[in-house]
């Protein structure tokens, strides 16, 4: 279990300002209650690591601030910068999804910008959507969840199915699911199965993998020496 702690939370009203330390932080379905970046979009909530804001003081010869970034949460013991899009984030009952590493800094045109001269968020921030809100506040423990990926292989094959011959196709394209995850740094699942060339059975098989929130489905017809492979995710699919 990959554990850090909580060392600030913050609060600002106007955007592009420097938020304030706060004894705690109420996070709803829009994000940290009485902040300017709280709605209903992909920001609701920011985080920078205490790690960040060192390597930030020695270039800037001075020190920082909590909230000095406009970070919501100012963390200790994670390189949050290093984590992945749709990775979580626990505080207490509080569930947060990671939506974006970094974001465009506006330059001369921020507050922040002005006062500070630089801002690391642009790099080493992260932002996320809220999944369950809660009460958050100094001292508080965070756990980090890294999302798993649940990939379903299916290939289509009477006579693959009937063991006339191995599937070889399928577990190629497994091994370059694989390989794509093991480069990005993300954990994959894979679950691999032959079925008779049967249009319900797909169907069927499509819509359990959708009742188990599969993000990315693969499944591939044998016609002779010609696989054509069809895609299916979030219940779109396409063929290539």
């Amino acid at each position: 279990m990959n554990t850090f702690n909580v060392v600030s939370v913050n609060r600002s009203e106007k955007k592009g300002t420097i938020k304030t330390p706060v004894p705690e932080i109420s996070i709803d379905e829009q994000g940290v209650a009485g902040d300017a970046h709280a709605g209903k979009w992909h920001r609701q909530v920011s985080l920078l690591g205490l790690e960040s804001i060192h390597r930030f003081e020695k270039q800037a010869n001075r020190r920082i601030k909590y909230g000095e970034f406009a970070e919501n949460i100012t963390t200790q013991g994670i390189e949050l910068y290093q984590l992945h899009p749709l990775d979580r984030i626990s505080i207490g009952p509080t569930e947060l999804e990671i939506s974006q590493i970094g974001k465009k800094c506006h330059g001369e045109t921020c507050a922040i910008f002005k006062e500070v001269g630089n801002c690391v968020m642009p790099k080493e921030g992260i932002f996320c959507r809220v999944i369950k809100g809660g009460t958050v506040k100094a001292g508080d423990k965070a756990i980090y969840q890294p999302k798993i990926f649940k990939i379903k292989i299916i290939t289509l094959s009477d006579r693959a199915y009937h063991g006339e011959y191995d599937d070889l196709s399928g577990k190629h394209i497994g091994e370059r699911v694989t390989s794509f995850f093991t480069d990005s740094h993300r954990e994959c699942i894979i679950d691999y199965m032959v079925i008779p060339d049967d249009a319900g059975k797909l169907h069927s098989l499509l819509l359990e993998a959708k009742s188990w929130i599969h993000r990315f489905c693969v499944y591939h017809r044998r016609n002779g020496h010609r696989t054509t492979r069809h895609y299916a995710r979030n219940s779109k699919t396409f063929t290539g």
